[in-house]
């Protein structure tokens, strides 16, 4: 470990929470950007939200007066986290990234633009399947005159496909666990059936929807995920190993028990 980093590590802890702070106001002021940007297109996100009840003829409500412009609030503020998120992942990163060694600090750099990417395509893909699915199937269910008020739609839409968004940065924490030594391929292969089991545990709880359809349309991507972990983490332990043996590292291997 060198003198610099051995620094790092031994920062006092009032340091550590002034760095905190920091990484904390600079996440506000990204959100608050974001989600002035994204406020300047909130009908048109609402538009999009409330299509699948559209489709089925029906239109939101309001309950208060003020309901119609804390929605276009709330639905701009999610959007607007989206927008940021490269600048928030970056700070967060960054406050990570002193407590770990040289090899591993150069990992945050590829993770970064992939952990948006992985992050957006989440979004996109709750949206263009799931997410209609569920509305049409809950709205639909019983014999019920449905009249739903906008506020409480869009918190059902945006906790729905959201979470989304977050299960397909699977890949990337797995990947950067390979690369920590806390597991590698063979461990993620010999608990595959439990890990199945858990995804759909997470697709129900997820899922407002009693449906196995929509059940089994999050929980099929993950595992697909999963799956492309291991050949990842495959490819990666290798990798590691050699690094490691070379001697062009400062940190040795973290072996799997």
């Amino acid at each position: 470990m060198t003198e610099s980093n051995h620094d790092e590590k031994t920062m006092p802890l009032t340091e550590h929470l002034e760095e905190l702070r920091v990484v904390l106001i600079w996440v506000l002021v990204a959100a608050v950007a974001g989600t002035v940007v994204a406020y300047n297109w909130n009908q048109e996100l609402i538009a999009l939200l409330t299509k699948p009840m559209g489709d089925l003829g029906i239109k939101p409500v309001i309950v208060r007066p003020a309901e119609g412009f804390f929605a276009s609030i709330k639905v701009s503020f999610f959007a607007g986290l989206i927008v940021a998120s490269p600048v928030i992942l970056w700070k967060i990163w960054s406050f990570v990234m002193p407590a770990l060694y040289p090899h591993e600090r150069k990992w945050v750099y590829i993770i970064l633009p992939i952990s948006v990417l992985l992050l957006v395509l989440g979004v996109l893909f709750a949206f263009y399947t799931v997410y209609p699915i569920g509305v049409t199937f809950l709205i639909t269910f019983g014999d019920f005159t449905p009249m739903i008020s906008i506020s409480e739609y869009l918190s059902f839409a945006l906790w729905f496909i959201l979470p989304f968004g977050l299960v397909f940065q699977m890949p990337l924490v797995l990947m950067f666990l390979v690369r920590l030594g806390v597991v590698d391929h063979h461990f993620l292969a010999r608990y595959r059936r439990y890990a199945l089991l858990l995804m759909f545990v997470i697709a129900a709880i997820f899922t407002p929807t009693p449906d196995v359809i929509s059940q089994t349309l999050m929980a099929a991507p993950m595992y697909l995920l999963y799956e492309i972990s291991i050949w990842i983490a495959r490819w990666i332990g290798p990798k590691k190993r050699a690094e490691a043996e070379a001697g062009g590292e400062d940190a040795p291997i973290r072996d799997v028990p």
